[in-house]
Order: structure tokens, then sequence, then C-alpha cells
């Protein structure tokens, strides 16, 4: 059995496929779920069907999922390959503003109460973390005047 990860939509959810099983016994299929590598928290029993949807899922989380048949017998196949997905986290609004010749600014608006991480670059490729920090906030940079150009990127690193 195939278990495919299809990219996880609005609403924090993930739609789950795949291919029928080609034994003639199979009456249904069951998906695994949950946050932690091969410990499944959720059981889904679809049936026949070749797809789920699962829902609530908690950005910044990694789930992982994997899918087993069942025959009408009772008989359950072993456990397929293992599939994952990290759920992203919220967008975050960024609001620049400079303040005087050798420090720069900006604002960090997102989920309330949920940390995010502001990163510098200089080159696009190698970032460096500079601060940890609750949304909302303002990070302030004092060492922007020592580099000829700089970057910054942030992400959601999880709920508060």
């Amino acid at each position: 059995m195939l278990l495919v990860q299809l990219p996880v939509l609005a609403g924090a959810s993930v739609t789950l496929t795949w291919n029928r099983s080609a034994a003639t016994n199979v009456a249904g299929y069951m998906i695994y779920a949950g946050t932690a590598s091969h410990a499944y928290a959720i059981t889904n029993i679809v049936g026949r069907a070749t797809s789920l949807t699962i829902s609530n899922l908690v950005p910044g989380k990694t789930y992982y999922f994997a899918a087993r048949t069942y025959a009408s017998n009772k008989l359950e196949s072993a456990l397929s390959s293992e599939a994952s997905c990290t759920v992203p986290g919220p967008r975050v609004t960024l609001t620049a503003a400079k303040l005087a010749a050798k420090q720069f600014s900006f604002s960090v608006s997102g989920v309330t109460n949920s940390q995010y991480v502001v990163q510098a670059s200089t080159n696009l490729v190698k970032w460096i973390t500079l601060q940890t920090n609750i949304a909302p906030f303002t990070f302030l940079d004092t060492n922007s005047a020592g580099f000829d150009r700089r970057f910054y990127r942030t992400y959601y690193l999880s709920p508060g």
C-alpha cells in the first residue's frame, strides 16, 4: 500500500490519499496518525475509501501517518511506510521602521502569545538566530550598522 501526503490545506488539515490494494480480500483501510514517529494516537477506519482529510492539526507540529488494510475476517496487514508533514505556522506580518543610522527595527505580529524566532543573514544562505520572542513584539537590531547588508526573517516556533 502506498500512502501519499498532500500539501497541508488552509484550516490546519491534511488530506491523505493512497492506492487501492490489489488484494481481493480487503474490506477496508485503517489510517493512523500521531505526533511522534511510529506512535499513533488516532485511528481512522475509512472503509474502502482511498482518501481521508484529518482536521484540527496544530500549526508548527509534525504529524506522522501510516495505513493498513483489514479483511472481512478481521485479519490486518502490516503497517505501510510512514508519511509525515509539518503544519505551517500562521502568517507573520513584519513592519519595518528605520530608527537611527546604527539601528534597524521591525514589528512582528502573528498569533498572540506564540513564540517566533528572528534570524539574520548577510547572504541569504547562512542564517543566525538573533532572538526568540512572544508575539506581538518589536525587534531592534543595534548591530545593523556593522553590515553592508543584512536580511531578516522570522518563523513561528510554537504556541505559547
